[in-house]
């Protein structure tokens, strides 16, 4: 069994944006080590590979919100590493505004349940929080206007459930 795991990671793309006055992303590549492959899943991946894009790079900016292999297919959070990657695979990061973007091409028909929307005189604009169901019954929560842009959280049944878990477990 292997001890590690080196993987080739890409952060950004590297084509500009058809999208007018859209901004890219940092485009980089590196290759990145899993130490303990057995005992770490891919969320705590994101979580050691922004923390390694954050001080290599200097991208303090760049939120990593999923991973996905090089031909498109979302890697699970809870899966293992050692389960769902082999050495020298190739994944792409993708980071809030692209998942965002990606978000709102596959679900518009969201069913809002709440929104609060105020002006923000020091900026001069209008911030907003969203709340709601998307059409595969996961929550979802958006925050635009904040620092950095817009936010997307969108949580299914089952992380739900974790949360809820954890939240009883430490009240215990």
């Amino acid at each position: 069994m292997l001890s590690s795991i080196r993987i080739k990671v890409q952060v950004g793309e590297d084509k500009p944006s058809t999208i007018p006055n859209q901004k890219t992303n940092a485009f980089r590549k590196f290759v990145y080590v899993i130490d303990s492959p057995s005992n770490q899943t891919i969320d705590d991946l994101i979580r050691n590979i922004q923390e390694y894009i954050s001080q290599k790079f200097s991208f303090t900016k760049t939120q990593i919100v999923d991973l996905k292999t090089d031909d498109g297919y979302l890697l699970s959070k809870s899966d293992k590493c050692s389960n769902v990657l082999k050495d020298n695979d190739h994944i792409l990061c993708v980071d809030m505004q692209k998942f965002i973007d990606e978000y709102y091409s596959k679900f518009k028909d969201a069913t809002t349940w709440l929104e609060i929307r105020q002006h923000d005189a020091s900026n001069n604009r209008e911030k907003f929080i969203r709340i709601g169901l998307n059409n595969f019954s996961e929550l979802f929560v958006r925050l635009y206007g904040v620092v950095g842009g817009s936010a997307l959280h969108v949580f299914g049944i089952h992380e739900l459930m974790k949360i809820a878990n954890e939240k009883r477990k430490g009240n215990e």
